[in-house]
């Protein structure tokens, strides 16, 4: 097998529910071995989406292909897929390691194959010497680490995960993103995680899928994503921005905020209008007499590795992220070099998604 391969296809995807459209013409492909995220707003569609590659909802239209194959109309336990959800579902009466074997004793395994099968996965999750222990006497992150091992153990070649770590604490909850990174790079099996945590996606995913209303908006690796957003939704969604209406004046001018700057987009056309965003950490604090614009500190946030800073520059106030803090009230100057300033076209002319892969 080729490592890159398409393992699953989505096809032109659609689903409604009442005469809603809640998924509008998915075209999405996932490779064997990647860590792919469907990341966007409750409502986007995302979990829908896992929930027909899982066999628990069915498309109304197009094509759900596993290897090649058309699998629509199998049922979820014919599909080598295997889901992990929110609630862990645990069964209260079987301890650890009775939980983990309950679906390798449905197969009827050896029971020196399901011993070493679920030696492993506590291993695998950390969680070695735990296999006598109830499971309602285990912490919330333990829980966790259950719940995915009792998946995995059965060996599937994709693992669906539908917000799984939407419960935890958000210390716990870091430290499992590393953990479930670390689980699926020693496995190299298939990960599907559905959040609407946009710092979850950029620290697991190899890929991730932005949604909204039922539509893939853009597809790319966490920098692309970040780096290159498709429109001003995708901006706003991951991570910070700085987004304003301008007019791009000529290829690599853009004019905004009652400026003029130079930029590296071309192609748009001349005195057409634009959106414009600025990530916070690429403006920088000069002086009054060398800054593109000057504007006023409105209020000034620290934010532990770095302070967060409105400053009002008369047109448009911006938010500004500096490791080096300047006082309430001082005026400052902005500096935005040309390749930090990314030009796209308005939101009502969104065409397609962007997609990179």
């Amino acid at each position: 097998m080729v490592e890159n391969e398409h393992l699953i296809d989505l096809i032109g995807i659609g689903k409604d529910y009442d005469g809603v459209t809640v998924l509008d013409n998915i075209d999405l492909y996932i490779r064997r071995k990647e860590f792919v995220t469907l990341l966007g707003p409750s409502g986007c569609g995302k979990t829908t989406t896992l929930r027909i590659i899982g066999g628990f909802e069915h498309p109304d239209r197009g094509q759900l292909l596993f290897e090649g194959r058309d699998i629509a109309a199998l049922p979820p336990y014919k599909r080598r897929v295997n889901t992990v959800f929110q609630k862990y579902a645990l069964f209260p009466h079987l301890n650890v390691h009775d939980n983990i074997a309950f679906g390798l004793k449905i197969k009827k395994m050896s029971r020196g194959e399901i011993d070493r099968r679920v030696d492993y996965m506590l291993d695998l999750v950390n969680l070695e010497g735990y296999g006598s222990r109830r499971v309602d006497a285990l912490s919330g992150g333990q829980q966790q680490r259950i719940a995915i091992a009792r998946s995995l153990v059965n060996e599937p070649e994709v693992l669906l995960l539908d917000e799984p770590l939407g419960a935890l604490d958000l210390k716990l909850r870091k430290e499992m993103q590393l953990e479930l990174k670390r689980m699926q790079q020693r496995l190299g099996i298939t990960f599907l995680y559905v959040t609407h945590d946009q710092e979850e996606a950029l620290t697991m995913s190899d890929t991730i899928v932005v949604m909204r209303d039922g539509r893939i908006l853009q597809i790319g690796n966490p920098k692309h994503i970040y780096d290159e957003p498709a429109n001003a939704f995708v901006a706003d969604f991951i991570g910070e921005s700085n987004i304003l209406h301008g007019t791009m004046v000529e290829d690599e001018v853009v004019r905004f905020a009652g400026h003029t700057f130079p930029c590296v987009d071309f192609g748009f056309g001349e005195d057409a209008p634009v959106d414009v965003v600025v990530r916070p950490e690429d403006i920088v604090l000069v002086g009054e007499d060398v800054g593109q614009i000057t504007g006023v500190i409105q209020s000034v946030l620290f934010k532990g590795v770095h302070y967060e800073m409105m400053i009002d520059t008369g047109e448009f106030t911006f938010k500004v992220h500096s490791t080096t803090m300047q006082p309430q009230g001082s005026r400052v100057g902005l500096s935005i070099v040309p390749f930090n300033i990314h030009i796209m076209k308005p939101m009502a002319e969104e065409g397609k998604a962007d997609v990179e892969v």
